[in-house]
This record gives structure tokens, sequence and C-alpha cells, in this order.
């Protein structure tokens, strides 16, 4: 089973998760995967910022994903209501492909807290000491504002100061993108109610697409 998805995230940052998404749909039985963005620009006009505006927008540019994958961070401790928006915005726009809703709780900076090792190397000081107080895995989800927490952690791990303190600072989507694309899907990670709930909904949304294959 080929398949080719589009992953729709609230910023080009998110598109590091597109990596591990692939694995996901390997891990699920995918012979072939391809994964990429939607390119907006290529739009002769620009879309608003919904989920459903995103969508209309992705079935013109990419009308032979057979999945989607729509992340929406939860920004609360209750990841129901966004699963519910991008039901609703799925349906409002008649979308007839598999979609998979990627909503991390509370953010998705929550998961890039649990690789201390990651932060230290994107900070640049792999073997530093500095204390860089992360939540305990066990409370990730619980944490609020995860990524004003990823933010400090970073500029705690780089132990930079004046001028080269504002340069990093700066940085932050960078260091988003390359802890993301770093971002350990096994161990702690893989046993968050999030990721597992991704996971599975990954698995089923390909026996989908397989059994529609097979009725065609």
């Amino acid at each position: 089973m080929r398949i080719h998805f589009v992953f729709l995230g609230e910023g080009t940052s998110d598109e590091g998760l597109i990596p591990h998404l692939e694995m996901l749909c390997i891990e699920a039985g995918a012979e072939e995967v391809t994964g990429t963005a939607p390119d907006f620009g290529r739009l002769p006009s620009s879309i608003g910022h919904s989920v459903a505006d995103k969508v209309r927008a992705t079935m013109l540019l990419e009308p032979n994903a057979n999945l989607y994958f729509i992340h929406r961070d939860a920004d609360s401790p209750d990841s129901s209501p966004r699963f519910g928006e991008i039901d609703e915005a799925t349906r409002s726009c008649d979308l007839k492909k598999v979609h998979v809703s990627v909503v991390p709780v509370q953010e998705t900076e929550a998961w890039l807290l649990l690789d201390e090792v990651a932060i230290r190397l994107v900070a640049g000081k792999p073997n530093g000491r500095a204390r860089l107080n992360l939540p305990a895995p066990e409370s990730i989800e619980t944490v609020s504002r995860p990524k004003e927490h990823l933010q400090e952690a970073l500029i705690k791990a780089s132990e930079s100061s004046g001028r080269r303190l504002e340069k990093f600072r700066a940085q932050f989507p960078i260091h988003r993108m390359l802890l993301l694309q770093r971002l350990p899907t096994e161990g702690t990670l893989g046993q968050l109610p999030a990721w597992r709930r991704m996971r599975d909904d990954t698995r089923e949304a390909l026996n989908s697409i397989r059994n529609s294959e097979a009725n065609d």
C-alpha cells in the first residue's frame, strides 16, 4: 500500500513532524510513504487561518494525497475541543480523504521537553551541566505553557549572555524545528496518551485506506 499524505501544521516549524508521521505509517503497514506540507504560496491569493480554510486550499494543491494529518495544539489539558474542531472542518469541506488529527497536550513543545540530550545539543552545549529544571515525564501533559518552559530550558542549556543570548533567543523557531526532527518517538513519548491516540488513529486510517482500495 502506498501512502501520500499531507501535513497541515499550525506553522512551518511544525513540519519537523513529517518524518515521524512517515514512520508511523510504515509501522502501520504502508509499504511506501511520502509526506509533504502544502505550499499555500502557489495559490493566487492568501488563505484564511482556520482549519477549514487550510483543508480547502490543500484539496486544490494536493489532489493525489490519500491521507491528511491535521495538527492543532490542544492549548489546554482537554484535547476534545480540538478533535471536534478538526472533524467539523473536514465535514464542512466535504473532504473525501481519510484524516488523522494530531493534537498534542497542551502544546507540541511539551513533547520536546522530554529529551534533555537533544535540548543541550541544539543549544550548542552537548556536554553542558547547567540545570534545566525539566518537568518529570509522567507530568508532561499537565505542564502549562510548555513553549515558555522549552524556551527557558534552551536558554539555560546555551549558557549564553549579552548579545549572544539575544541572538540565541531570536533563533527559537529554528531550534524548535531541530528538536522536532530529533524527536525520540520511542520510550516516554510513545507512552503519552496524545501520542498513543495519534498512533492508533494512524493505524485505523491506514486500515480504512487498505479496505477502500480492496473494494475498488
